[in-house]
């Protein structure tokens, strides 16, 4: 699942992972991706950080907390709002926008086991 406020980069995202053979889910938001991870059973969360309202550190507070196992990739334009490792929210994969998509390619499917 593809968590991110910027329809853009969701769009973007989204089209190229499906070419790399992946289903995607996408998410505007952490609200809304916690409804998507009650209801789909999902392999990797890669989520932006800085979102209005349930940011993607809350996203990945709540994972850490409730949905133990699901792999989390962070992304963010704002380093300094999240650094790399955080009390215990620790995140798999971390990319700072703008990114190589091939290299967050390369880097979640080694995660995944892909």
């Amino acid at each position: 699942m593809i968590v991110d406020d910027d329809e853009t980069i969701l769009y973007i995202l989204r089209r190229f992972f499906i070419g790399e053979g992946f289903e995607v889910f996408v998410a505007k938001d952490g609200l809304e991706a916690m409804k998507r991870l009650k209801a789909e059973k999902l392999a990797l969360v890669l989520t932006d950080i800085k979102m209005p309202s349930f940011s993607g550190v809350d996203l990945i507070k709540f994972i850490r907390q409730n949905m133990k196992g699901i792999p989390i990739v962070a992304m963010t334009a704002y380093p300094h709002l999240y650094p790399e490792k955080k009390n215990g929210n620790e995140v798999e994969g971390y990319f700072v926008k703008p990114f190589d998509i091939n290299e967050m390619l390369s880097s979640i499917e080694k995660i995944i086991g892909g």
